[in-house]
């Protein structure tokens, strides 16, 4: 399945509400400046995009390792519309088996599909 990401986009309210209330899949991802590098610390998917992206806003975000970037990284994040949920299902495996995110407690219980990462 050929997504279409967003770029990089910075995780404040500002920057969420240009994320259209649609389903799809996402990424957080934080910047460690000492290594010049990206990371993404956090995989998942929604109905509402734009509802679940602002849950992770800080003040908001109930998952402690996601508050630990949050509190000490600048934090970005990547989406993309997947309309079908078991699209979305299969397509949070594929980056959570592809990123092995830190701060994922749980993810779908099926076969990840394939997907594309940028």
């Amino acid at each position: 399945m050929q997504l279409k990401w967003s770029e990089r986009i910075s995780l404040t309210q500002s920057e969420v509400n240009r994320i259209k209330a649609i389903a799809g899949v996402y990424r957080l991802i934080y910047y460690d400046g000492s290594k010049d590098k990206y990371y993404v610390y956090y995989v998942g998917q929604a109905e509402d995009l734009n509802d679940r992206l602002t849950q992770h806003l800080s003040g908001n975000e109930t998952n402690k390792c996601c508050q630990r970037y949050l509190e000490n990284y600048n934090c970005y994040f990547r989406a993309a519309a997947v309309s079908r949920q078991a699209d979305r299902d299969g397509a949070e495996v594929a980056l959570y088996n592809h990123f092995k995110p830190s701060c994922v407690d749980r993810i779908p219980d099926v076969d990840p599909i394939d997907i594309n990462f940028d």
